[in-house]
């Protein structure tokens, strides 16, 4: 198989990996909590990526900035995005906050064009219109869904806010990793200390605000539970940042974000395997809308 094909490979398995990891760390999110995820997922992945970056003999950089860049995007990026994303999930479900984070690229081109000075366009502006039309007919045909629980109107608007919150994170932390990265930051590098910090910056409060014990609890009394550890680590920040970075060097970066934004659809593949039905029709078509608006915002 050519580069291309394997970039191509490469970019499609991220997306299914993460989509994936959502459906488990969502899982773990319901049996222990947001608060406990967060703070043993990330030691695990940072123990990984650091094992990959010592194996791969990647320099690890010296420059302040660098190390602050690294910093800022894991702290959005990561801790901000990633406890908004789930909670988002456990308030109106995984689909339609998915969805909403395809709104990460147009925040993103928002964010650029304020503070790197990046133009975005009529193309532009149309693929966010786009992107913005399809998350809201997946929201709306996830609340009519009836094998979905009903939501009061205060817990749906909660949870619609922790979606958009997160994609705004998420947005926040790629601008940031964007700097590093073209500031000489190799990938596996940055994917370390964006874990790493994330994980001093959990322990660090955890430890002074008293509810370490109580995480630790929470897992001690289901043993069985750090094996979905293992396995989102491996699907999430660990294999899944593994497989983005390899597409990144196989494929121009808008290619691979392009496929990598495909992420929704992967989860409605996912969730319909193992919830054994097909999800609403419309709710797949503003999947595939929502991917389409980030595609043309992406290809601009």
């Amino acid at each position: 198989m050519s580069g291309l094909g394997l970039g191509i490979v490469f970019a499609l398995s991220t997306a299914f990996s993460w989509a994936l990891a959502g459906i488990i760390h969502t899982s773990i999110s319901r049996r222990v909590g947001i608060w406990v995820l967060m703070l043993m997922r990330q030691p695990l992945a940072t123990a990984v990526l650091g094992a990959c970056c010592l194996l791969l003999g990647q320099a690890l950089p010296h420059s302040p900035r660098l190390v602050w860049l690294a910093a800022a995007s894991g702290l959005g990026g990561i801790i901000v995005c990633d406890a908004c994303f789930y909670a988002g999930a456990l308030s109106i479900g995984l689909r339609p906050t998915q969805v909403c984070q395809s709104l990460s690229a147009s925040f993103t081109a928002l964010l650029g064009a304020l503070f790197l000075g990046e133009r975005i366009g009529f193309q532009g502006w149309t693929g966010m219109a786009v992107a913005t039309c399809g998350v809201i007919l997946v929201v709306l045909s996830e609340q009519r869904d009836a094998h979905n629980p009903p939501l009061d109107k205060r817990r749906r608007a909660r949870g619609l806010a922790f979606a958009l919150v997160s994609a705004l994170a998420l947005a926040v932390g790629m601008i940031f990793s964007k700097q590093a990265l073209e500031s000489g930051m190799d990938a596996l590098s940055l994917a370390f200390y964006r874990n790493a910090i994330s994980t001093g910056v959990l322990w660090l409060f955890a430890l002074t605000r008293g509810p370490l014990g109580a995480a630790l609890g929470a897992v001690r009394a289901r043993p069985g539970i750090f094996r979905l550890f293992l396995l989102g680590c491996l699907f999430g920040p660990a294999g899944g940042i593994w497989l983005s970075c390899m597409a990144l060097e196989a494929l121009p970066a808008a290619i691979a974000s392009m496929l990598i934004e495909l992420e929704p659809i992967a989860l409605l593949i996912l969730l319909a395997l193992v919830e054994r039905r097909m999800p609403a029709r419309s709710s797949v078509l503003g999947a595939c809308i929502a991917c389409a608006g980030a595609a043309i915002l992406l290809s601009r």
